[in-house]
């Protein structure tokens, strides 16, 4: 059993090889996370954990790469300017991981499988990029302080850019204790 079973959580998706979990509480021990968080992997019995420190700065992070291409929503460069980091190393927690992993991650982060293999970015980058656009588009509760003061954030987005996590459908089963985070109930 890997570690996050030992906790209330649902499967948000996969990232490659790798789930994508959204903690329902607090969790300490293999890594240490909590319901604000997003998890790739799981832990002791599945693979070592990622924890997405702070998905609301991931937001901010995507949300720099767009100004930079779409020049219209430079307005937004002031209210995204306190939640960036100085650098993506505050971003990410890899626990327990190694070199072998790391760059298992690395191949994987190539695959043509993806929709946005790594180009010229870091890995650290690409990861943060595409968890920061998943969490603006799908799960924006996560970065409710930041998402709540742009206007109309959906308007101007035509396309996606890195779109790497596969959500699995609505009504699938899935083995997280808590569920498919995107579940449909079906009528009753």
């Amino acid at each position: 059993m890997s570690h996050i079973d030992s906790f209330k959580h649902e499967l948000v998706g996969y990232l490659g090889y790798l789930p994508v979990y959204h903690p329902l509480e607090e969790i300490e021990g293999d890594f240490t996370c909590d319901e604000t968080q997003l998890v790739l992997g799981g832990g002791s019995g599945e693979h070592p954990a990622l924890v997405i420190e702070n998905p609301t700065a991931t937001v901010a992070f995507f949300l720099k790469e767009v100004i930079k291409q779409e020049k219209k929503l430079k307005h937004w460069e002031e209210l995204i300017a306190p939640y960036l980091p100085y650098g993506s190393d505050d971003l990410l927690s890899f626990y327990e991981w190694n070199i072998a992993r790391y760059s298992d991650l690395d191949e994987m982060s190539k695959s043509v499988s993806l929709r946005h293999p790594i180009h010229e970015e870091s890995i650290e980058d690409w990861l943060i990029l595409g968890i920061g656009e998943f969490i603006f588009f799908s799960m924006p509760e996560l970065a409710s302080h930041l998402m709540s003061q742009l206007d109309d954030p959906y308007k101007e987005f035509y396309y996606s850019r890195y779109n790497n996590i596969m959500v699995i459908p609505p009504n699938f089963p899935v083995f997280s204790n808590g569920g498919n985070k995107f579940f449909n109930k079906k009528s009753e």
